[in-house]
C-alpha cells in the first residue's frame, strides 16, 4: 500500500512537477473554452462577430498552450 506521509514535495523532481502543472492547465484551458464555445453559440446575436472572435481566441491560445508543451517537454 501507498504511504503517503512519504511523500513530500522535496521527492518530486521539477519536471514531473513541472508536467502535472501543465496537465491541470491543459484541463482548465479545455473546459473554459467549451464553455465560452458553447456560451458565444448559444447566446451571440451576430453569427459573423461569433466566428471572428472564436477564430481570434483560438489562434491566440493554440500556439501558447503548444509552447507550454513544448518547454514542459525540454525539461529533463
Amino acid at each position: 500500500m501507498l504511504d503517503l506521509g512519504q511523500f513530500t514535495p522535496s521527492n518530486l523532481p521539477l519536471h514531473e512537477i513541472v508536467g502535472l502543472i501543465f496537465y491541470f492547465i491543459t484541463g482548465v484551458y479545455a473546459i473554459f473554452s467549451g464553455v465560452l464555445y458553447y456560451h458565444w453559440r448559444e447566446y451571440a446575436t451576430d453569427a459573423k462577430i461569433t466566428a471572428y472572435t472564436l477564430i481570434a481566441y483560438f489562434t491566440t491560445t493554440i500556439p501558447l498552450v503548444l509552447a507550454m508543451g513544448i518547454m514542459v517537454l525540454l525539461i529533463n
